[in-house]
């Protein structure tokens, strides 16, 4: 189960892609699924971080909630936002893949984001999962 709420972010690597499991709870966020931006245009939006679905924000919060059946090899990466806004979706997956050790691929994946530039937390578990046969 994925309980989410905000903007940081889950993240499932399967057979080598990256797939996004939330979405964003924040104004900029709402403007896309309004047509009033283009989805490319959040990373330079003044509204990125500007939350509209937080805990401790209102009295009752409202979660997505959705079910996700994992197999063999796949990947779980939980992020917050101090992650994703230095580091995009393809330089992500590159890393993942090419790192097979979930702390190491911690570590490459903050240092990434620090490089960059770093302006918030940058918190990043990454999760392998085997079952048996």
């Amino acid at each position: 189960m994925i309980i989410h709420v905000g903007d940081s972010r889950a993240y499932l690597l399967r057979a080598g892609r990256l797939h996004r499991l939330t979405r964003d709870h924040t104004y900029a966020q709402m403007l896309v699924d309004c047509g009033q931006i283009e989805a490319c245009d959040v990373a330079s939006s003044g509204a990125r971080h500007v939350l509209t679905n937080a805990l401790g924000s209102h009295e009752e919060v409202e979660v997505d909630v959705d079910a996700l059946r994992l197999e063999t090899g796949d990947r779980l990466l939980l992020c917050s936002d101090g992650l994703t806004d230095q580091v995009d979706d393809d330089a992500i997956a590159e890393t993942l893949n090419a790192t097979p050790g979930s702390s190491e691929a911690c570590d490459r994946l903050v240092k990434m984001a620090l490089d960059r530039g770093g302006r918030d937390n940058v918190t990043v578990i990454v999760a392998s999962y085997t079952f048996p046969d």
